[in-house]
């Protein structure tokens, strides 16, 4: 019988606009940076909202249609000798179900997973049920690291994939500072998920990728899964007056 595992899991930004030419000369400070910019769009988002709020007006969710690219069919499934991946994607995270076929446990190498997004770019990954735990036990832990998962023989491992911001924008040396609804409020989606927080034009027939390390003992394989956006369609119009906003409280 299989048996189903639940996976369980300080720095400053810049504040100075005369500043921005100097930290872009870096690399990983050109990240802070736009981790800052992205911030600073979620609030101006939720402020647009708050504003749309007081107005009586309405917005719209955005409704996606996904494919793995390389199946064969439509079960969003892969499976070798060794190891069956299920999954199913959103706007805000990946539905990942790992399976071990072999003898023996195997690991999911956690920190060298990355999520490629559709302009290219390399993302860390957290992978769990739980964001805001994820996001405390990765910055109590050390905050760069994060630890392998063991799958066991015959065993399953089911938990989502978000994108590890953390890295970069980090918590800060006091972690419990912060509250689950901001660590929630910072938490960046796959993909736009309502009107507000932007455009989704050239989203449709793109393509973003998600590379999962499965460590086998004697040797590693990379899974890489390319999957690609089949629609992206405005669902029903939501009254502003009942929705609940992304909060930073």
């Amino acid at each position: 019988m299989t048996k189903t595992v639940y996976a369980k899991p300080n720095q400053t930004l810049p504040i100075d606009y005369i500043q921005i030419e100097e930290y872009l000369n870096s690399k990983i400070n050109r990240r802070k940076f736009e981790m800052y910019r992205f911030l600073i769009i979620k609030q101006n988002s939720v402020l647009l909202f708050l504003c749309l709020i007081f107005s009586g007006c309405s917005y719209t969710p955005y409704q996606y249609s996904f494919s793995l690219f390389e199946s064969l069919d439509e079960t969003m499934s892969f499976e070798d000798l060794d190891v069956e991946f299920r999954f199913v994607p959103s706007s805000e995270n990946i539905h990942v179900a790992i399976k071990n076929k072999t003898d023996h446990e195997i690991y999911l190498v956690r920190d060298n997973a990355e999520y490629i997004d559709y302009y290219g770019e390399p993302h860390r990954i957290h992978y769990g049920y739980d964001y805001v735990q994820e996001v405390r036990d990765f910055a109590v832990a050390n905050s760069l690291f994060a630890p392998s998962l063991r799958i066991d023989p015959d065993s399953e491992m089911t938990g989502y994939v978000w994108i590890n911001i953390w890295p970069d924008f980090c918590i800060g040396n006091d972690w419990t500072f912060h509250t689950d609804a901001q660590i929630n409020y910072l938490m960046e989606p796959f993909f736009p998920r309502y009107s507000f927080e932007g455009s989704v034009e050239d989203l449709k027939s793109s393509f973003f990728d998600l590379i999962l390390p499965i460590d086998f003992g004697e040797y590693m394989r990379n899974y890489t899964f390319t999957f690609m956006i089949d629609d992206v369609i405005e669902g029903k119009k939501q009254q502003c007056d009942t929705a609940t906003p992304l909060s930073y409280q």
